[in-house]
């Protein structure tokens, strides 16, 4: 699928799908953003740009530690259902506006604190995204990035890539730390800290908040219950009566600077 065809499909996707990320309790729950606060360490003062928003999770919990958050996102309904969640709460200073991740509509330097949670493996150049972050952020600004990977082993990566596909035709990929690692440096930006652990999924909630048909969600119970050893041990497969109840994804925590002086 090329670039503007996967855009245009995942405008479709989270468009239908807006009001279930913003209640999905996956994406609301506070361990990792939590992790995203302290590792970012905001004394108050700062302008955050959170890409891809989806449900606003994230714009929501920096917004009380800075002095404003931009909330962005490539699909004008996921947009507009983070504003009416985000504004539901109280918060006023946060500010909504579409853009492409890869495309931003920002100056250089503009931004103290850039974050990105749980999205970057459904866009079309994550090299093209972590230049536009290093590009926005002002000398000494920090990327903090949370997002879903692949494990090293090449099976493993296969196989997880495979499903995360099947259930949803725009996840791009999910990287390797290392590749992540690789992908900061080359866009200008030092690694100060990465960080790996898992995310619990219930099976039938992952599979209906993508919509998925009743057929897909069948295969994909039985590709889970029917694959290696290594493959079940990895993403922590349960089961009741041979249904998947629950599964796991790995998943990466990452904080990089933007040097203070240019090299």
């Amino acid at each position: 699928m090329d670039a503007d065809r996967l855009k245009q499909a995942v405008q479709a996707q989270f468009g239908a799908s807006a009001a279930a990320y913003v209640a999905s309790a996956v994406h609301a729950q506070r361990d990792d953003l939590r992790r995203m606060l302290e590792l970012a360490a905001p004394r108050g003062d700062e302008r955050v740009l959170d890409i891809a928003t989806g449900g606003g999770h994230t714009a929501l919990a920096f917004a009380p530690h800075v002095r404003e958050v931009i909330a962005t996102d490539l699909t004008p309904l996921m947009l507009e259902a983070a504003e009416r969640f985000i504004t539901g709460q109280g918060i006023a200073n946060v500010y909504f506006q579409q853009a492409d991740a890869e495309a931003l509509p920002f100056p250089a330097e503009h931004f103290d604190i850039v974050t990105c949670r749980v999205a970057a493996h459904h866009f079309a150049d994550v090299p093209q995204f972590a230049r536009e972050a290093a590009r926005v952020l002002r000398p000494d600004g920090v990327l903090v990035l949370d997002d879903t990977i692949a494990p090293t082993e090449t099976e493993l990566d296969i196989f997880i890539n495979s499903i995360e596909t099947e259930r949803d035709p725009t996840h791009v990929r999910d990287y390797t730390e290392t590749e992540w690692l690789r992908f900061c440096t080359e866009a200008g930006l030092v690694v100060q800290h990465s960080e790996t652990g898992t995310k619990q999924l219930p099976f039938v909630d992952w599979c209906r908040r993508a919509r998925v048909e009743l057929a897909t969600e069948a295969d994909l119970n039985r590709r889970l219950r029917e694959a290696t050893p290594a493959a079940k041990a990895a993403v922590a497969i349960t089961t009741v009566d041979e249904q998947v109840t629950a599964f796991a994804l790995h998943s990466l925590v990452l904080v990089a600077r933007k040097p203070a002086q240019r090299r």
